[in-house]
């Protein structure tokens, strides 16, 4: 049976010729100082804005996103192209004043070349706060590919292969976990009034296991450069999104972990990126989107953040400091541990980010998956071999292969497709949303800081036998969960 990964151990850890800046507030200052300057002294004191003002001069600067969503029709602050935009970052911050993602740019370079010596003029700047090349995130998850034999829904589309799960009800991860013991608890309590934010691919809102419980969508930034539109051609998101909370009872494929106020935020674009790794195009996490859709979780005041992505390198200061802010507004955040083991267990972030709950797998013998990564981070265990979610009801993939191109340059070949409908799927991204259910379902019964909610997931875990009677387990932390001790 063969299987194809989205996580790339060995692969690049920093996206090319990327580079995160934030500004600070005396950038006001010399903007203004900069607009009445003569045009040959305009950057004059401020040696990063000049740097990037050469670059793209020399034609060398692809694109200065700021952080802060803008309109459709938003253009240049000033004109003076790029680094005049950048200077004038703050203006207009007044009408968000939440100091979450004001002064904060992406920028993105033609050459990696040109990257550190854009840092370092930038560190030198008196009008910029950190400089940083920006940290890859990809998904936590292994797929079977579409070359299985599935089990056809009759009528369904021969465009890709449909799959739909087995008929025992719950599935065998809801039984480990305790599911239906912890619903029939007298004065149970759904999670009704938690919002759960799914920070992924994308979802299908009127998928007919989640028709009616996606409370909000956001996929759509017209003014970056990359296409993003609605659709989740992964699936990762959708099938995340269905074991958190697939309608329940309602006699169709798969239940969820619980009823929620569910929330998406796609922080993929549409476009792939060739990876020399695996010799493939794959899909990586939109560091903008990425961080806008953290951004909003702060204003929304989400409850739990479900994040089923990983990567190897440390954030950065902007991404850093995300966390912090939504860490100490009391949200409980989600991460997967990683599928590298059999690569040594290489550290994933943002699981290994201080409060965040960090999540490994284990399969039907309640034994650590042979992906899940190891460490002295990991909070709890959840099932994460073998797990049947939805899946979008439209064809999608998983990314291509790559071929030859003209002059040798490798071009997009034949599609990954992946199933539709439903599939069963591995990894510590399908053992991540049982533990974000699990913490709605805490919340439900109780309002608790994301600390708490993390002490109690640890506290009410089940010791697996794999964990030889010790209390802390690098494969398993602090155990498996048991959703009937941990609202009971």
């Amino acid at each position: 049976m063969s299987q194809a990964t989205f996580e790339w151990d060995g692969a690049q850890s920093h996206h090319t010729g990327m580079l995160s800046v934030q500004m600070n507030p005396r950038v006001r200052g010399v903007f203004h100082a900069m607009a009445a300057a003569a045009p040959g002294e305009a950057m004059v004191g401020a040696p990063g804005l000049a740097a990037l003002e050469n670059l793209e001069r020399a034609g060398l600067v692809r694109s200065v996103i700021r952080m802060r969503d803008q309109p459709q029709d938003a253009g240049p602050i000033a004109d003076g192209g790029m680094a005049m935009m950048a200077a004038g970052v703050f203006e207009g911050a007044e009408d968000t004043d939440d100091g979450v993602t004001d002064g904060a740019l992406m920028i993105q370079l033609e050459r990696d070349a040109d990257v550190d010596a854009l840092q370092a003029a930038f560190m030198r700047d008196p009008a910029c706060e950190t400089a940083s090349r920006v940290p890859i995130r990809y998904l936590a998850a292994a797929p079977r590919t579409a070359s299985r034999k599935t089990r056809r829904k009759p009528g369904a589309s021969t465009a890709a292969p449909a799959a739909s799960p087995p008929s025992a009800t719950p599935l065998w991860n809801l039984q480990r976990i305790n599911w239906l013991d912890a619903r029939a608890k007298p004065g149970f309590r759904d999670a009704d009034q938690i919002r759960v934010a799914v920070l992924d691919s994308g979802i299908q809102p009127d998928h007919p296991d989640l028709d009616g419980l996606i409370t909000s969508y956001v996929y759509g930034h017209p003014n970056l450069p990359g296409v993003s539109g609605p659709k989740d051609y992964i699936g990762h998101g959708t099938h995340v999104a269905g074991t958190i909370a697939a309608a329940i009872n309602n006699a169709i494929g798969i239940q969820g972990v619980c009823r929620c106020e569910l929330r998406a935020w796609k922080i993929f674009d549409d476009e792939t990126d060739y990876s020399a790794f695996s010799n493939s195009f794959v899909y990586y996490v939109n560091p903008v989107m990425y961080r806008r859709a953290l951004a909003d979780c702060i204003r929304e005041r989400v409850d739990v953040i479900n994040l089923s992505i990983g990567g190897p390198a440390r954030p950065d200061p902007q991404e850093q400091r995300l966390f912090d802010r939504l860490i100490q507004q009391g949200c409980t955040i989600v991460a997967a541990m990683g599928n590298g083991r059999q690569s040594g267990s290489r550290i994933s972030y943002p699981a290994k980010i201080r409060g965040v709950i960090a999540v490994g797998a284990t399969n039907i013998n309640d034994r650590v998956a042979s992906f899940s990564n190891r460490g002295a981070h990991i909070s709890v265990a959840a099932p994460g071999v073998g797990i049947w979610s939805t899946l979008p009801t439209y064809p999608g993939q998983t990314g291509f292969s790559a071929v030859p191109g003209p002059g040798g340059r490798p071009i997009e070949g034949r599609r990954r497709r992946r199933e539709t409908d439903y599939d069963s799927w591995n990894g510590t991204s399908m053992a991540t949303p049982h533990v974000a259910g699990a913490a709605a379902l805490t919340l439900a019964k109780q309002r608790l800081p994301g600390s708490a909610v993390k002490a109690r997931l640890e506290a009410t875990a089940d010791k697996v036998p794999g964990m030889g009677g010790a209390a802390f387990h690098p494969d398993y932390g602090y155990g498996r969960i048991n959703l009937s001790r941990l609202i009971g």
